[in-house]
């Protein structure tokens, strides 16, 4: 088990014991910085933040990990598009080549860069959103300049609600319902990268997986909202599976089918923030799980890593291997048990497809 999972697990624990206690009131201590830290540098930043000369919308979380933030980006993508818009996505590029200096993934025709110079998430959406410039960088700004350049009329900032450099038009705050408050404490006691208050920024709340949660869970998730902001819609949302995909099908982009993984046995390999959510999403689709192998998020997976899963997707009696599309990109070979990727996609619930396109159309005055 890797640090990062043992103090995931210690902070849910109700009683962690007399080595664990320690360990948390250690994580306290350090909690205590981190908050004077992340204030002082917002602070700052919002006092010299810059505005683009086009609109930006930005979609972040509260927490740390996954909540869903790349499905939802190609999700609003998608609207931006087919209401005529051209929309470009501004992404860090985490723990590729080219975070520090940035670059252009993809322009209005084509991918320019490989996975390992892009990152993981930002090539992703380069292949999965044609047609849509995806520009890399710690440097947003740098990047909103590009992007301009390139004749984009609206920027999608992507985990953009801790970035405070470049303001902007739309503040969408994602919140996973099966994590929504990283328990409740900032990193590193918690999985809080602000205090919850912060969340009075925001002007629009999505709940992601909110399927995967009970009705009496989902409620208490949007109380705890209201008590912080009382006006901001609160728009559900699922990632409901479109199928799977072998690894060669993928590279060729090729379409998917629902019925391909039901009833396959699998064994899961991830690199990702929120694991379990990919566990229960594959059983969704009707795929039997036969057990698991889960790194940090982001993990850069070796040859080693694979014949690790391969053995251990044996030893379960697994068909396949499956992973995510995240994952799949940094895959460099496929393994000698089929390889698969689970192809997800947000779907906004209820109202919500409308209270977005409406608050996008405000966005342009419309």
């Amino acid at each position: 088990m890797s640090v990062e999972s043992y103090i995931l697990r210690l902070q849910k624990e109700k009683n962690p014991g007399v080595g664990g206690t320690l360990i948390l009131g250690m994580l306290s201590a350090l909690e205590t910085l981190y908050r004077r830290g992340v204030i002082s540098r917002r602070q700052k930043e919002m006092a010299g933040a810059e505005t683009a000369s086009i609109p930006v919308i930005s979609v972040g979380n509260m927490t740390a990990g996954g909540t869903g933030k790349t499905p939802c980006i190609i999700r609003l993508t998608g609207m931006l598009k087919q209401s005529g818009h051209r929309p470009a996505v501004l992404t860090r590029g985490y723990r590729g080549k080219l975070e520090k200096n940035g670059g252009i993934v993809s322009d209005w025709s084509q991918v320019l860069l490989p996975a390992e110079e892009a990152g993981d998430e930002p090539y992703m959406m380069a292949v999965k959103m044609p047609h849509v410039p995806v520009l890399v960088g710690k440097d947003r700004n740098a990047s909103a300049e590009k992007a301009i350049a390139m004749g984009a009329d609206v920027l999608l900032l992507d985990d953009g609600f801790q970035y405070w450099r470049l303001n902007r038009d739309l503040d969408i705050v994602l919140i996973d319902c099966t994590n929504p408050f990283g328990a409740g404490h900032l990193l590193p006691r918690g999985l809080l990268r602000e205090p919850l208050d912060c969340m009075k920024r925001a002007d629009v709340f999505v709940l992601t997986k909110s399927d995967q949660v009970t009705e009496k869970e989902k409620q208490e998730i949007i109380r705890k909202i209201r008590e912080i902001h009382p006006k901001a819609p609160v728009v559900e949302s699922h990632h409901t599976p479109t199928g799977i995909i072998e690894y060669h099908a993928w590279k060729r982009k090729e379409e998917v089918s629902a019925e391909e993984g039901r009833g396959r046995k699998a064994f899961l390999l991830c690199g990702i923030g929120n694991p379990d959510s990919f566990n229960r999403t594959a059983e969704e689709l009707g795929i039997t799980v036969t057990g698991t192998m889960y790194f940090p998020d982001h993990h850069h997976y070796t040859v080693d890593d694979i014949r690790a899963a391969e053995r251990r997707a044996r030893e379960t009696g697994a068909e396949i291997l499956l992973t995510t599309e995240k994952d799949i990109v940094k895959i460099k070979e496929a393994s000698e048990i089929p390889l698969y990727a689970l192809k997800i996609e947000m779907k906004f619930t209820g109202d919500g497809e409308q209270c977005m396109n409406e608050l996008i159309s405000r966005v342009f005055g419309v």
